[in-house]
């Protein structure tokens, strides 16, 4: 039986750009391989440049093409990739990192500090487009900040005090405030090193050229937007004799019912996005695989300046979270294996203190308990009862659950009184609204998987699109917690930061965490994730 090593991920969110195939002289040639599988996914590549790409989709392939500093293991725990160590200051601002000896890019040249620092250089400076992929850097490196979109600076020659390369093994990264997940950060595709020779400064279209250096474990050998990504083994890859699948493609397949019956048919060796039912009701549960993701679906509730009276009051909040019988809604909505009641704000999926930080948090008791007859006492404190009922409007969008979702929420408010308005509103324009305050409440989704902190930090004046939540006690909260350098003190602050945010002031009402089933041949084997995040790691194929 004939084993075969393979890196293969998967992920949740995806968009569309463009991609287009130019094979240079150097270009490696996609060839009918025995050692190769074919994955499908859910919609158009839109940018291999990992400097620049903010989309799940194109991390199938940035994968297994793209190394950086750090990276994560099964559980989540960070480990060194292209670093071989690193050592942080007493005060928490600087990160020496050193690199492993020997590494080189797949044309064989070095791979050195410098390459590392013309990456940051590079995408900080990419242009206004590129404000989101860099937020880390902005928020942490010293300088980094200042120099932040301008695209009329030479990545190639300016400095920066937040980076230092004292010699080509050595990075050094100084900081302008503490952060306790740091290390965490560098895992991100933002820090994979680049090459001026290469990666153009402004512009990221080199980056769906086949035949460019890579860093990973594979180089890209054919790309063209709609159909397919082909990706061939790096023999240079300082991991390459543990890496022997000889190409992976990654088939552009939107629909996906179209996926279910592809891989039905033999046609593909994995589906990663089927519909739920599919997944329930596949008749071979061993080809069917769940890789819960740390994914909280809420309400968000508007109680700042574009609010109604009533949402400003924290007792009104909390009467509308604990009439929702979030178990209730969850099992509704689907089995518990892709449809988890949350019992927070931050989901399931992220370290804590020494243990999962929704676990943790749960230990003390559920946030938001349901509490239908607390919840009518609050509205009377407020003034609602059935003769003067409080009335609601509650935004959606027209895809995936939303309306499923939308339709329980109304008949539970309903039961204490509350005269919930539905209001559906197509994709497209759902986020522009909410971005603008046009709404009371609204269902919500956010994805993170470095740190509970990027869940609450999205609460911040600083960090919300619409200023939502005005409460200068938060902001100062998250500040503070942010600032803290020991890390069991810095997740206890977050811990508080969480009970502020959901049960005292029931600025957000978390519902459910959720993840998609993934479809995938019985011959790939010993399947396992990569850190806590939707990816895949080590697999075996037979």
């Amino acid at each position: 039986m004939k084993k075969i090593n393979l890196l293969l991920c998967a992920g949740l969110l995806m968009l569309s750009t463009a991609c287009s195939s130019n094979p240079s002289s150097s270009t490696p040639t996609p060839q009918t391989a025995q050692n190769a599988i074919t994955v499908a996914v859910g919609s158009q590549i839109t940018t291999l440049d990992p400097g620049y790409n903010t989309e799940t989709v194109n991390n199938y392939i940035l994968a297994h093409t793209v190394s950086s500093l750090m990276t994560k293991d099964e559980n989540g725990t960070v480990i060194p990739e292209l670093a071989e160590d690193y050592t942080v200051s007493e005060d928490g601002l600087t990160y020496t990192v050193t690199l492993k000896e020997g590494l080189t890019w797949s044309d064989g040249q070095a791979l050195t500090s410098q390459d590392f620092k013309y990456a940051i250089l590079r995408n900080l400076t990419y242009g206004a487009d590129n404000s989101w992929a860099i937020y880390n850097l902005t928020t942490y490196l010293k300088g980094a900040e200042e120099i932040a979109s301008n695209t009329n600076l030479d990545a190639s020659a300016i400095e920066i005090e937040g980076v230092e390369t004292p010699d080509d093994s050595t990075l050094v990264l100084n900081l302008k405030q503490p952060c306790a997940f740091f290390v965490n950060l560098l895992t991100g595709n933002v820090w994979a090193p680049l090459r001026a020779d290469f990666a153009d400064a402004h512009d990221s279209t080199w980056a769906l050229k086949p035949g460019y250096p890579s860093i990973g474990a594979y180089q890209l050998a054919e790309c063209n937007e709609n159909e397919k990504a082909v990706i061939v083994k790096n023999d240079s890859y300082y991991k390459a004799d543990e890496i022997t699948l000889d190409q992976i493609t990654f088939l552009v397949m939107p629909d996906s019912d179209a996926q279910s019956l592809a891989y039905k048919n033999g046609e593909i060796d994995v589906a990663l996005n089927v519909p739920v039912d599919v997944g329930v009701n596949y008749p071979n549960q061993n080809e069917v695989w769940n890789i819960p993701s740390p994914t909280s679906y809420f309400i968000a509730l508007n109680s700042g300046a574009t609010a109604p009276e009533a949402l400003k009051e924290a007792k009104v909040r909390k009467a509308l979270a604990i009439s929702i019988d979030k178990q209730a809604l969850a099992s509704t909505l689907g089995p518990e294996q892709y449809y988890q009641a949350l019992g927070g704000y931050v989901p399931a999926g992220l370290n804590g203190i020494d243990q999962d930080f929704r676990k943790e948090a749960d230990a003390k008791g559920t946030m938001q308990a349901y509490d239908p007859e607390q919840a009518k006492a609050l509205l009377k404190e407020a003034g609602y009862d059935e003769t003067h009922p409080l009335k609601i409007k509650y935004k959606y969008s027209s895809s995936f659950i939303h309306s499923d979702v939308a339709q329980i929420l109304e008949a539970m408010w309903k039961n204490i009184g509350i005269d919930c308005e539905l209001e559906v509103v197509e994709s497209g324009v759902f986020y522009n609204q909410i971005d603008n305050g046009d709404f009371e409440l609204s269902r919500y989704g956010y994805t993170a998987s470095d740190d509970p902190s990027q869940f609450l930090t999205l609460w911040t004046t600083g960090q919300q699109v619409v200023a939502a939540v005005d409460d200068p006690a938060y902001d100062k909260m998250v500040a503070e917690a942010a600032a803290l350098i020991d890390h069991t003190e810095y997740m206890e602050a977050l811990h508080a930061v969480e009970e502020y945010l959901v049960e005292e002031q029931a600025y957000v009402i978390p519902l459910f965490s959720y993840n998609t089933p993934i479809l995938k041949s019985e011959k790939i084997q010993n399947a396992t994730k990569k850190g806590t995040t939707p990816f895949y790691g080590y697999v075996t194929l037979q």
